[in-house]
């Protein structure tokens, strides 16, 4: 019966280093959302710089895991699984979310140019003025301000006030807890949105997908 070759000490620790800006990015998002770590650190620091540059070195270290574990496959084909996984699924995710933030999207949309709906004031101050999304378009018509207040919730929102004529809520990004505010005005005849991101960074689009989002559901609670 053949002998199983040892696994080179070395192996554990390609793996490591492959996993590790996985391990970066997930600790940045836990120490941003539940601890209370600025976004200038956990964000741009942590996950844009120092965990964008472990992701092709762990890629590099994952190669290497790969060319190790040729040699026995059933002894050190697991560590070579793993750090091939968790790199590339890093360093893809990396790559799509580039690609997303190099097309510039609007982070304050408005069905309405001309009068736009004003923002809660806990939203602060917003430069420029907002822009058009595909998909995101004023209802003609008076909705009723529960059915404002439903389609908000069901896009992922917390309804923050609600009155007769006008609905205010809030979102939270699911990595970051990037806050995106969102405002339906209600008129006889007609019906505004507005969704404007709190903050400057790029969002791949996610504005425009949010606020398309509320779009479907009041037409769809027509």
């Amino acid at each position: 019966m053949p002998t199983r070759k040892p696994v080179p000490a070395i192996l554990p620790w390609l793996t490591a280093l492959a996993a590790a800006p996985f391990v970066v990015v997930v600790a940045a998002v836990t120490a941003t959302r539940f601890g209370g770590l600025d976004l200038a650190i956990g964000y741009d620091l942590l996950t844009w710089t120092v965990a964008r540059l472990l992701a092709w070195v762990g890629l590099a270290a994952a190669l290497a895991a790969a060319v190790l574990a040729l040699r026995d496959l059933r002894g050190r084909g697991i560590y070579a699984l793993v750090a091939l996984v968790l790199s590339g699924a890093t360093v893809a995710g990396f790559v799509l979310r580039q690609g997303q933030d190099a097309t510039p999207h609007p982070r304050d949309v408005s069905t309405n140019l001309d009068e736009p709906p004003g923002l809660p004031r806990a939203a602060g101050p917003r430069s420029g003025a907002p822009q058009t999304c595909n998909g995101v378009d004023a209802i003609p018509t008076q909705v009723l301000a529960q059915q404002a207040t439903s389609a908000l919730v069901d896009a992922g929102f917390v309804v923050t006030r609600a009155t007769t004529f006008q609905v205010e809520a809030v979102h939270a990004g699911a990595w970051f807890g990037f806050a995106t505010d969102a405002v339906v005005r209600i008129r006889p005849g007609r019906t505004d949105i507005r969704v404007a991101a709190r903050n400057s960074r790029p969002d791949g689009g996610a504005t425009c997908r949010l606020a398309a989002k509320i779009t479907r559901n009041l037409e769809a609670g027509r």
